[in-house]
Parts: C-alpha cells; structure tokens; sequence
C-alpha cells in the first residue's frame, strides 16, 4: 500500500494510546510539563545525532514513565544508531504485549528489523505505524524500510504525500538519500546533484538539522570530493560536538583523503578525539569507535586498552561481539591473502587454516549479542575445513550444517560450493541434496526477489534467478550421484545446465555422470552406448573448459584423465589441449566480439590528476585507442587481476596509436602509490575526483575501449580471468575497424 496522503481522524484514539497510558501503575514522580520537556529534550538528540548522550536521557525516562509509548518510541530511536537492535525490540514488545495494535510499538518494531538489517518484515509495521500517527519522522520511518523496493517505487510513493510531510525535513533527508540510490539504479549520474540540492534545502531551511550537513558529506566523500565533505562536516560538529556520527566521519575524512598532508593528520585527528571525549558522556559504543580509530592511527595498543574496557563492562553488548569477531576476520584476511599470494598448496596457506579454524571456534564460545554474524563466521569455518588436508569430515559437516542454520545473504555459497563440498568430502552427501532440495531452492528465489529493483531489465532479473537455481540444482544433484542415484543426478544436473550453461561445475559434474554411464554400458557389452556416453563426457569437460570463472578448472584434469581412458596412454595428449585451447580462444573471442555496443556513445569528458600532479584530460585521449580502466585498493577482484592488467599495459606502452590509463577511486594518493611501489606496477593512474560518479560507472572494475573519434565500443564489468588476451583482442579489433574505414 502506498503511503497515506492525508492524515485522517478515523484512528485519532489511538494517538492519545500513550498519554492514556500514563499514570496507571505506580505513582509519578514527574509533572506532565517534565514529561514533554524529556520528550523534547529526546527529539533534539535526534536532530543533533547526539545519541549517546539522548540513550541515558531516554534510560532514565523510560525507568520513570515507562507506560508511555512515544517515549519508548523516542528512546528506541536513541538506539537505532548503534544498531542495538535487541533491545530496540525490547521496548516494541513492552508495549506491544499489552496492546498489540499500538503504532508505536509497530513503529519500533520496524526500527527493530532495520538495525538487524531486515528490512522486508519492517515494511508491514512501518505501513500501520504511518497510517495510524501520520507524522513525518514515522514516514521517514517507513521509506527507509522500502529501500529494496527501488528508487523508482518509492519516488512513486513520496509524490503521494501530502505537502506538509513531503517537505519535513526527516522526509527531504530521505527523498535526497533515495535520490542518491538512483543514480545507480537508474544509471543517471544527474541525481546525485539532485540528492545534494536537495540536502542544501534541508541546510537552507533547517540550518541546526544536523542530517542535511552530514549526509550530504557522505555523498560528497564517496565521490572522491573530500574537501567539501570535510567542510560540511566542521560545521555539523559546530552544532553538535558530541555526536559519535559524525566525529566517526570527521574522523575518516582526515585519515583517508588527502585533505591534510601527512604529517598533520595524527595531530588533527587526536584534536578532534579530545574534543569527542570532552563534548559526549562515555558509553560502550563510543569506547568502540575510539578503538577502532585508535587502531587507524597504528596505536594498538591503545585500541586493545579500550575493546578490553568494552568487554569488561558489556561482555554481551553487541560492540563486544563486534571485538570477539576481530579475531577471526583477520585470520581469514590472512588466509585469502597467502591463497593469492603464495598459493593453496603453500605451507604457509596450510598452517593458516588451523589458525582460522581455532579463531572461529573461539568465537561461537563467547556470550554473542547476536546470531546475525554467525552466517559469515561459518563461511570462514566452512572455507578453512575443506582446504585441509586430510579434511576433518565430521567438522567440515557440522559448520555446513551451522552455514544452512544461519544463512541470511549467501545462498550462492551455503547451497552451492559448501553442499558440493558436503557430497563431495564427507558421508553425508544424501543430506546435502536433501538440504539443497528442501531449503536451498526456496532460499534462492527469496534471495534474489528481494534484489529485484536492483536489476536494469526483467531479463537480468530472470538472468540472475536462473543462476541460483541452477547452482543449487547442481548442488542437489552432486549430493545425488555421490549418493549413488545416478538417474536422479543426470535428471537434475542437466535441468541445471538448462537453467544456466556456463556454470563450468555443472558441465564438470554432467561429465562425471556421463563417465559413470559409460562404466556401465561397458559391463553390459553395450560399447556403443559406452562411446556415445564418453563423447558427451569430452564434449561437456571442453564446454567447461571455456567457462570464465577464475580459480582452479574441475574440467582440466578431467579432461586429461579422460583423454588417457580412452586411448590407454597420454601420448600425444599435448597435440590434442593445444587444439582445444586453440577451439576455448575462438569461443571466448566470438563471445567478445558479439559484445560490442550496439549503439557506441561518446562519455563524460574528464581532467583528472596523476599520481605526481600533472594533468590528463580526455581530449588527450582523441584520436588514438584508449583504454580506460576503473578500479580501487579496496575491490578485491581488480587487486586479483592488476598482474594481468599490468601485463597488459606493458603490451601496449610504447603504441603510439594505443593509450592505457586507469581511474583510481580511492580516496588517498598515498594508498596507490604505496600499493604500487609494493608490487613493482608502473601503469598509469589517475586519481578520481567525483569522476566516476558524473560518469555513471555502476560497479568496478569496469573498463571502457574507446575508438579514436571518442566512442565506447566495448564495456566490460566484473574481473576477467584472461585480462592481457581478452583486453587486446578488444583493442586489435578497435584498430582493424579505424585501419578499414574508409
């Protein structure tokens, strides 16, 4: 239901729900005129952000009038900023379990939902709070949990609103940060200036609304425009010195941008820490976030002194699970970064693998505030136990069973990779397909209509959800065949080749299946059968060997193995991979070529600075094949394929008709230079300034190959497991076209 337009008297009694309330049990020890002066007091807390001081303030009311339910609700949003979401649910059911129907206690079980990240269950309660209260900050309310509906839903939604609410400021703050969603929904880049116009609106009308100033600094940041954010953000501390919001961005903003030099940013930082600790009473998330920033300044001992204070006076308060998971998460950081660096097969990644494994067990003994995090504590489990050697079966079995337990966002690795591994390396693969029957199907199609705004097209949308089908009917069928129902599996993994062709665990397990069918046509003599069985093995091992995900391929060795099987010797067996590679290069080339833009545009033009200051600008580009690479430090898949890009800019440095440069959307010049100097990279790097926001650029790596009169011929988005070869095919293609136009 789209939000009310106009606030109706139908349901007036209960706005009066909490007043009536009031006064019933124990005598009060406070005035009417007390009671709304809290209550004021609470809101300014709010609009400040100054929630730490508003969450003692609301403690102490609540203990006093704990019978009114906007001041549970005025409390419950004092809570919301530190995601506290146990006891935000606390105070919905005090309410709500003697007056099941209150909008209040609905309105906080929505801010309930939020701080656990769920938003689908807080949209129904959000819904019957705004249609009963009608107030603009419970509207507010109720967007935030639409979020997942789309920009375009909810501009759909704001347009209904009466005027009196649509220009509040708690709902102009939201219609800027939905108009920010949609420049990446909508792939319109002109509505993140719609997004800050509409923050300076909020500045403009309400100048002491602290979201219009640190909102709008977010944007900014993100968009690689730090001196503005830093200044907008000085003047949110002016009105409130004491909200940990944005301190925690003041914070951020001088540590990783440029807006300092160096050599004044520790000072800059400590300064504005003293300020905090001067301006807001101490409380357990404050000590946290003072530890984490500790920590950035590369003082940990300061950092440990305050998580060991957090954990002594909250051992079960949520920051303290944030402090037990630590431990475990750089472990795992650990781990990836030896698998990547050295290898799976190094000592070095085999002896961290027990590490993870203890950190992890560590962990699920502490007293947790909450299970939410559990689901990720088990992907670490579940990545660690079945790299081992022998793998533990029972263990690897039981954190695959914790993974379904607790599964909230990955479907694609509980019922994919980690029941693969449940058939594939313990007793129990009849249960893995049963899991992946019974749950993984329904988990999947959940999972992705919740994304469902995400997607530009029906047909991605459709695209995507045939993906995970096909990864849990994969999955199911694995778990079949090791379990020795072999109709079932070849049923199953073909209705998962149909659903998605390139999934090369698919075209390894059909292959698999297809070797077992030959073994038994051959007990029966049937040897036709058996060849016909073993061509469709090759045939489905060599579509698997064209498949684009990077990592070790099922279907190479395979192959070999089959390869022998069939003519009772390797020999020769060069001969025969090099004309299959030759057949995978001419696969993977048409699909590239059939890539091309089918309407070339020109794009956003550009002056950007390189690592050492000078300038580069798109017109510096014309005329030639440009290359223009976007990435970043922090995306972890464009670090996992820099040795190849690089590769690929030595190939073509010294082409004159060729210019490669890359687009860095970090925030600080020194990260690049030292992430450069580390792995001996000499590419070209341009820093963004907001570019990659005015440009549209919806995910990274991206990577544009421009003609020499200025038009994007061909986009590619994602990593790519064959940059240096794939890249150039793009460019060569580029150059045959200018070499034959007329």
């Amino acid at each position: 239901m789209p939000l009310r337009t106009t606030r109706s008297g139908v349901r007036i009694g209960l706005l009066l729900v909490g007043a009536a309330l009031v006064g019933c049990g124990t005598p009060r020890d406070y005035t009417p005129e007390e009671l709304e002066a809290a209550k004021a007091e609470l809101r300014d807390h709010v609009r400040l952000r100054t929630f730490e001081a508003g969450r003692s303030l609301g403690e102490e009311w609540v203990a006093r009038a704990p019978d009114d339910a906007e001041l549970r609700a005025l409390y419950a949003q004092q809570l919301s900023s530190g995601r506290l979401s146990r006891e935000i649910h606390e105070q919905a059911d005090a309410i709500l379990s003697e007056d099941g129907g209150n909008p209040w206690g609905q309105y906080i079980r929505s801010l309930g939902y939020m701080a656990e990240i769920e938003y689908e269950p807080a949209i129904e309660p959000g819904r019957q709070a705004w249609e009963a209260l009608g107030r603009p900050d419970v509207a507010a309310v109720h967007l935030e949990s639409l979020r997942y509906r789309g920009a375009e839903h909810l501009f759909d939604i704001l347009s209904t609103l009466d005027p009196t609410t649509r220009l509040a400021p708690e709902v102009l703050v939201m219609q800027a940060q939905i108009e920010a969603q949609a420049q990446y929904e909508l792939n319109d880049p002109a509505w993140a200036d719609s997004s800050l116009a509409t923050y300076a609106w909020v500045r403009e009308r309400w100048p002491d609304h602290v979201d219009g100033y640190l909102r709008a600094a977010e944007g900014l940041f993100r968009a690689n425009r730090a001196e503005e954010a830093l200044l907008l953000i000085e003047q949110a501390l002016v009105l409130a010195p004491g909200s940990l919001d944005v301190r925690q961005w003041h914070w951020r903003i001088l540590l990783d941008s440029d807006v300092l030099p160096p050599d004044e940013r520790r000072a800059a930082v400590e300064a504005s820490i003293a300020a905090f600790r001067d301006a807001a009473p101490e409380s357990i998330r404050g000590l946290h976030a003072l530890a984490d920033v500790y920590r950035d300044l590369e003082d940990e001992e300061r950092a440990e002194e305050l998580e060991a204070r957090v954990v002594e006076l909250a051992p079960r308060s949520r920051f303290a699970t944030l402090i037990y998971g630590r431990e475990h998460n750089a472990a795992a950081s650990r781990l990836y970064q030896l698998g990547r660096d050295q290898g799976r097969d190094s000592p070095e990644y085999g002896a961290q693998l027990e590490v993870v494994r203890d950190a992890v067990y560590r962990y699920l003994e502490q007293p947790l505030y909450t299970d939410r995090y559990k689901e990720g504590v088990y992907i670490d489990l579940f990545n660690a136990l079945r790299d081992m050697e022998p793998v533990p079966e029972e263990e690897l079995a039981e954190a695959i069973r914790g993974l379904v337990t607790y599964d909230r966002l990955n479907p694609h690795i509980t019922y994919g990779p980690a029941l693969l591994a449940m058939a594939e390396s313990t007793p129990y693969a009849l249960e893995a397909a049963e899991i992946a029957r019974d749950r993984g199907l329904q988990a999947a199609v959940d999972h992705i209509h919740l994304q469902r705004n995400s997607f530009d097209t029906e047909g991605e949308w459709e695209q995507q959800l045939r993906f995970y089908l096909s990864i849990v009917y994969d999955a199911m069928g694995w778990g079949y065949f090791k379990a020795g129902r072999v109709n079932d599996a070849h049923h199953l993994l073909e209705r998962a080749l149909v659903l998605e062709d390139r999934n090369r665990e698919t075209r390894y397990h059909l292959g698999q299946v297809y070797e077992h069918l030959a073994g038994e046509s051959e007990k029966t003599g049937d040897a036709e059968a058996a060849t016909e069985w073993l061509d469709r093995a090759e045939d489905s091992y060599i579509a698997g060997l064209g498949s684009t995900r990077i990592g070790e391929n099922p279907s190479q060795a395979a192959i070999e193995a089959l390869y022998e099987r069939r003519r009772g010797s390797r020999a020769r067996i060069e001969e025969y991979l090099a004309t299959l590679n030759e057949r995978d290069q001419i696969r993977r080339r048409e699909r590239i070529m059939e890539s091309r833009v089918e309407a070339a545009g020109t794009y956003e033009p550009f002056r950007l600075a390189r690592l050492n200051g000078s300038m580069v600008e798109s017109a510096d580009l014309e005329g030639k094949i440009a290359v223009v690479h976007f990435w970043g430090t922090w995306c972890g898949p464009c670090i996992v394929e820099m040795p190849e890009y690089q590769q690929f800019h030595r190939r073509y440095r010294d082409d004159p008709e060729v210019r490669v440069v890359s687009i860095s959307n970090d925030s600080s010049r020194e990260v690049v230079e030292e992430y450069l100097a580390r792995n001996d990279f000499d590419f070209e790097v341009l820093m963004d300034d907001g570019y990659v926001q005015r440009a549209g650029v919806p995910a990274w790596p991206t990577t544009w190959f421009i003609d020499p009169r200025g038009y994007v011929q061909f986009v590619k988005q994602g990593s790519t497991s064959k940059l240096d070869e794939e890249f150039s095919w793009r460019v060569e293609a580029l150059r045959e076209k200018t070499t034959n136009s007329p």
